[in-house]
């Protein structure tokens, strides 16, 4: 039996539970003890779409600060300049919130 979140048809935007809001927050990413400088390109309770001049691996595990909130994920895939991060939990909606109103 095939998984039906790998058919074509309904693809990885099948797979999201969590409603997305497109934004372009900067936000500081701390991958190993370096800081990198990125952007939120959208966001979810769940995880986040985000730019950066030289992305983490697919696998790495990153502490995000954005505005004066802080937390982590691990990054999901990464092509070119784009990656995804998924939360290590889901982000409440206070901080759904402030993020969602600064973005």
């Amino acid at each position: 039996m095939t998984d039906p979140y790998d058919s074509p048809i309904t693809g990885a935007a099948q797979r999201r539970h969590a409603p997305r809001h497109k934004m372009f927050e900067p936000v500081a990413l701390t991958l190993r003890g370096a800081e990198l400088r990125a952007h939120f390109l959208d966001l979810s309770s769940t995880g986040a779409l985000v730019h950066c001049e030289v992305p983490p691996n697919a696998g790495s595990y990153v502490i995000i600060h954005a505005l004066d909130l802080e937390t982590s994920g691990r990054v999901k895939w990464a092509k070119g300049k784009r990656f995804g991060i998924q939360f290590s939990q889901p982000l409440t909606q206070a901080m759904m919130d402030v993020l969602i109103r600064q973005g």
